[in-house]
């Protein structure tokens, strides 16, 4: 895939960016096998988000015993090449994986959120690659605010309330808390700059990870969407440490900052494999 600088720049100032035709049919049945070996090999932290709801969906965070399946792959299909262009990065890093199951037609929107709130880092650098192996329209795909990865950092979501899907994952006086985006969509639908992509097999939503993101339902006409999301990092991401507190989430994720580190440092870390 040839990187533009239409892309670069898109990427930059939106915060996500659309590729059409990203894999071939084969390139994606290769992606497809990671998946499904990830599926068939989860770890200790995959889980059903909101179980017993009608949100209920299958979410694996990410197996660390998994990464030497992904690595080739990323490898043989150059997307280590591809994210260190859109960059202008001499190097890059995967950060992991994300693999989500919904099904059954009928399950709700994921919260907004940022994912930043959930690791000790920023900067420009930082992307996910967002896989559907379905067709999926424009209402079923996943929805970004425009430009939010240059405002505001938001606290997590805690995804342990069903009913509350702004209740924080830090808490005060950390970060501010997350705005209940679909209430303020329902009152005035032109109060968020919100924008998604009909998505055909092979394309992929390239976001940056500090964005506003959320959504991606599942529905009668579409009833049922397989993702993987491929995460890396290049030269220009930053250590920032997590707040002090205690995380209200399903796991203790304050493994992942390393104290060794200065703030505003680049970020490094041996546990991420170094692409290039």
């Amino acid at each position: 895939m040839r990187v533009t600088e239409e892309m670069k720049r898109s990427l930059a100032s939106d915060g996500a960016i659309a590729v059409r035709g990203l894999f071939t049919a084969e390139q994606l049945d290769r992606v497809r096998e990671c998946f499904d070996y990830g599926i068939e090999h989860p770890s200790p932290m995959a889980k059903r988000v909101y179980a017993g709801t009608s949100d209920e969906h299958f979410n694996e965070y990410g197996n660390p015993e998994n990464v030497d399946r992904y690595l080739p792959m990323i490898r043989e299909l150059g997307l280590d090449d591809f994210v260190a262009s859109l960059w202008d990065s001499e190097n890059v890093w995967f950060l992991g994986e994300e693999l989500f199951i919904k099904s059954g037609g009928r399950t709700g929107r994921s919260p907004w959120h940022q994912d930043t709130s959930y690791l000790p880092a920023n900067g420009p650098h930082l992307l996910n690659i967002w896989i559907s192996f379905e067709r999926l329209p424009r209402k079923n795909a996943l929805e970004i605010v425009r430009g939010s990865h240059l405002g505001t950092q938001y606290d997590g979501t805690s995804y342990t309330d069903p009913k509350d899907v702004t209740k924080p994952l830090w808490g005060e006086p950390n970060f501010p808390r997350l705005p209940d985006i679909e209430a303020e969509r329902a009152a005035d639908p032109g109060s968020w700059d919100v924008v998604s992509w009909d998505l055909e097999p092979g394309d992929a939503l390239v976001f940056h990870s500090g964005t506003l993101h959320g959504g991606a339902p599942v529905t009668p006409d579409c009833p049922v969407r397989h993702t993987l999301v491929l995460r890396f990092f290049g030269d220009r991401l930053f250590y920032r440490p997590f707040p002090t507190s205690a995380p209200d989430f399903p796991h203790d994720i304050r493994e992942f900052d390393d104290r060794s580190l200065t703030p505003g440092a680049p970020y490094r870390s041996p546990y991420f494999a170094q692409l290039r």
